[in-house]
Parts: C-alpha cells; sequence; structure tokens
C-alpha cells in the first residue's frame, strides 16, 4: 500500500523539480506543470495578475492559440487554473502523444510573446468570470469569511482579481511576472499514468535546455496574527434564502496539528454518517447541502462550514455548528467514530491517486508544501496513529469563541 503513494522526484541542472508517478494500466499519459506562483504572490494593487497570466498562456497570442488548439489532435485535453499558491498546467493525451503534448506545453509556458489585442479581448473575458463569481452566492459568502478570517494576509485578496486591478493591467505587467516566475527553477513537471523511459527523456529534453534567466520575487509568509472579525451580514435582493458561512484559523499545512484538523473535517462533515450532516439535514432537514472543509497552506489554515437555509433557521443553524464544535472538545469521539473518519479521510487520499485528473493536483501541492516524495505516506502514517485525545486536545485548542466568524448572506426585503 505505502509504495504506491510515493514517487520518484529529481531535481534537474536548471533548478526545475521533476515528479514521475507511472500507472502502466493506464489508457493515457498526464503531463502537468505547476508554476509556484499564485494569488497570494500579488501585491493588492496587483490583484489578479498570476489568474491574467495564466489565461493568456493560452490566449495571449494567435500563435498560442493555434499552438493550444493542437493538443486535441493527439486525442487530449488540457486544463489551466490559478490559485492562491500556484498555477497549475495540465495536458492528458492519448499514451504514445506524450512527446506532442509535451513541446505544445513547454511552448505556452516559456514562450514571452503576447499581443495587446488578444490582452484586451481576454481582460473582457476575465471580467465575465469575476461578475459570474459575484453572482454566485457560494462563491460570495467564502470570499467573505475568509475577509473576516484574514485581515491582513493575501489570502484575502481574490484569485481571480478585482474589477478595478484587472482594468489596470497591461502587456507589460503580463510580461514582467512571466519573466519573473515562469522559470525553471519555480516549476514542478508532473508526469503520470502510461509513459516510458523514452518518454521520460523526451519530455525532459523540452523542458532541461530551458533557461533559467528569472529573477523570482517570493514574499516573506507570514502567519495572520490580527483578531477575527465576529461577522459581516450581506442583504441582497433575488435570493430565496440565506447563506451560512462559519469558520476560524487553524494551522499551515506542515503544522503538527494539521492531520487532527483534518480528522476532525472528516468526523463533522465527510459522508451522510458524518455529524453535521445528521444533525443539519437528517434530523432536521435545515439545508440540503453543506460544506465542512480544513484547508492549509504554507502560512496559513482555516476550518469552515458553509450551507444554505431559510432566513428564520440561521439562528439555530448556527447554533448546531457551535454546540458540535464544542463536544469534540469536551468528549472524545468514540472508537468507532474515529476509526470510520479514518477510513473516510484515507479512502479521499486514495480515490484521489487512483484519479488521473487529480492527482497531478495531488502531487503539486505535496511538493509545494513538503518538498518530499514519501510525504503522503507520512501523512497517512500521522493519520492512522491519531487517538480521540488526540482530536480533543486540538479541538480545544482552536475551537474557541474568540476565534470565530461568521458571514451570513441573506434576501434584501
Amino acid at each position: 500500500m505505502n509504495r504506491s503513494l510515493s514517487w520518484e522526484r529529481k531535481i534537474l541542472s536548471n533548478g526545475l523539480t521533476v515528479l514521475l508517478y507511472p500507472r502502466l494500466s493506464g489508457m493515457t499519459t498526464q503531463l502537468s506543470v505547476a508554476i509556484k506562483y499564485g494569488s497570494n504572490d500579488d501585491l493588492p494593487e496587483k490583484s489578479g495578475n498570476a489568474h491574467f497570466l495564466e489565461h493568456m498562456l493560452v490566449s495571449g497570442s494567435q500563435e498560442r492559440i493555434k499552438l493550444h488548439h493542437e493538443i486535441e489532435k493527439f486525442g487530449g485535453c488540457s486544463d489551466f487554473e490559478t490559485s492562491d499558491e500556484f498555477t497549475f498546467s495540465s495536458m492528458d493525451v492519448l499514451s504514445g502523444k506524450i512527446a506532442e503534448a509535451s513541446k505544445v506545453l513547454s511552448g505556452l509556458l516559456f514562450e514571452s510573446t503576447f499581443e495587446k489585442d488578444k490582452l484586451e479581448l481576454e481582460r473582457k473575458v476575465i471580467l465575465n468570470e469575476i461578475a459570474e463569481a459575484h453572482d454566485n452566492p457560494q462563491d460570495l459568502i467564502r470570499e467573505t469569511l475568509i475577509k473576516c478570517l484574514f485581515k491582513h494576509h493575501p489570502l484575502r485578496n481574490p484569485v481571480l482579481g478585482l474589477k478595478k486591478t484587472i482594468n489596470q493591467f497591461t502587456i507589460g505587467s503580463i510580461e514582467k511576472a512571466h519573466q519573473n516566475y515562469y522559470v525553471p527553477q519555480n516549476m514542478i513537471l508532473i508526469l503520470t499514468g502510461n509513459f516510458s523511459n523514452k518518454d521520460i527523456e523526451t519530455v525532459l529534453q523540452d523542458f532541461q535546455n530551458r533557461e533559467n534567466n528569472g529573477s523570482i520575487l517570493k514574499r516573506d509568509t507570514k502567519l495572520e496574527e490580527s483578531k477575527p472579525k465576529k461577522e459581516v451580514i450581506i442583504k441582497r435582493s433575488g435570493l430565496t434564502q440565506a447563506y451560512l458561512s462559519f469558520g476560524l484559523r487553524t494551522a499551515p499545512a506542515r503544522d503538527i496539528d494539521t492531520p487532527s484538523l483534518d480528522l476532525i473535517e472528516s468526523l463533522l462533515g465527510m459522508g451522510e454518517s458524518s455529524r453535521l450532516f445528521v444533525e443539519l439535514r437528517e434530523k432536521r432537514a435545515l439545508t440540503y447541502d453543506f460544506e465542512a472543509a480544513n484547508v492549509s497552506g504554507l502560512d496559513y489554515g482555516h476550518f469552515s462550514v458553509t450551507c444554505p437555509v431559510r432566513t428564520k433557521s440561521l439562528n439555530l443553524t448556527q447554533t448546531l455548528i457551535r454546540d458540535e464544535l464544542q463536544k469534540i472538545k469536551n468528549f472524545p469521539p468514540t472508537k468507532k467514530e474515529l476509526d470510520k473518519s479514518k477510513n473516510l479521510l484515507l479512502g479521499t487520499i486514495f480515490r484521489t491517486v487512483d484519479n488521473p485528473h487529480e492527482l497531478p493536483r495531488l502531487l503539486a501541492y505535496d511538493e509545494i508544501h513538503f518538498e518530499n516524495e514519501n510525504s503522503l505516506i507520512d501523512y497517512t502514517n500521522k493519520i492512522n496513529s491519531l487517538t480521540e485525545l488526540d482530536m480533543t486536545e486540538v479541538a480545544n485548542k482552536y475551537f474557541q469563541d474568540k476565534n470565530y466568524s461568521t458571514a451570513i448572506l441573506t434576501p434584501k426585503k
């Protein structure tokens, strides 16, 4: 079991990190590159620069558009996305077509030419994307909670950017970000699925010959220390129910408490036998859907519970969520609950490993946060070793009233 949770890791002479996870039974091959540049690296006045550049990689010139379309000739599909800590690009192609995919992806990532008319078109696309996110109650309420929890940390800045900043970006700002961050020593190349040693050599040749001439601008990582904002209520016309997001700051990815917090997430919110599912939906029918999540990064962590509820049920729902957090502090889970929560959490990890679309993202996340090809083994071992007392101690450390924040979106009458 453990052997399948590790991968080969090497660093090339130009600083490029390479992760290899072969699955010879697969019918396709995935070539992915994570660039260690996300929205957290942008200054507030440059909010959205990383995301704008990601768009320009595939749409920033006529040649880029033509090159990107090539991938479909090889039975492939591609995905480009930006998160708070990295930009992710991936191509999934028929086995035997990895050489062609490598030329496409390396060309898109390293080519430095962008066209002004394409920038103006993509600006409109991104503004539409921002408007769509703003119209989505779930997105808006989560973003509001993050701003309550983090007063200074760049996590509070939206990945997509703001209308004001998006309208200010120029070809020069895009080119500068590309020059600074899109260099081999700031990249993680990931090869998964069905590939041969010859495929590896071909891909590495495309990426190893790239020059290492950038000047990476990395921000100082620092934990948020300000007091969280207790509550924000937003009223909006056109809603038929309220949206609640309740949360608190927790620990970064490398912190010793994070596995216990992840296990608490499993206990509270994973599956239809989870405590919150039973209390909020099964017993009282307060919500159709809810999400409990512990999210951690290089220098942040937050735990949240988000759900849509009837406006008249807001107070009851908040009370029930708080009560469930309080129970973990005062009463350890039973051995049966602990074992179930561990199995659910490990099952989620193993299904991610089995999923060719999700596995490269998991490897990218682990490399950025742990820089260790055995990090997943270490994590699963920690989960298996946790006790009921570990969960209670961590709950008492973080689940305090002074740490709680609440974001509410309600119908405007």
